[in-house]
């Protein structure tokens, strides 16, 4: 889980949404939960552990669809930039 946070932050940097996306498709929480149940010795240090990574994807996620949003809102800008420029060529 630790290198999927790292290269989701890293995709995230460089504004990569191809690679975020293909990280999302890859996230396998139910794994991370058998792999950590496994790796705990109690209770508290399994609740701990999970809370913190869901911490961490959470606001990763959060991160995530501020940069998706950002896009989409700069193509729209530029679709209608396209679009008053093509009523110049079709009086």
């Amino acid at each position: 889980m630790k290198k999927w946070l790292d290269d989701f932050r890293l995709a995230l940097i460089q504004e990569n949404t191809d690679k975020l996306e293909s990280l999302l498709d890859d996230l396998n929480l139910k794994d991370f939960a058998i792999h950590t149940a496994q790796n705990s010795q109690n209770d508290d240090e399994l609740r701990e552990s999970i809370n913190d990574t869901l911490v961490q994807i959470r606001a990763l996620l959060q991160e995530a669809m501020k940069l998706i949003i950002e896009k989409k809102d700069n193509k729209a800008l530029e679709i209608q930039k396209f679009q008053r420029a093509l009523k110049y060529f079709n009086p």
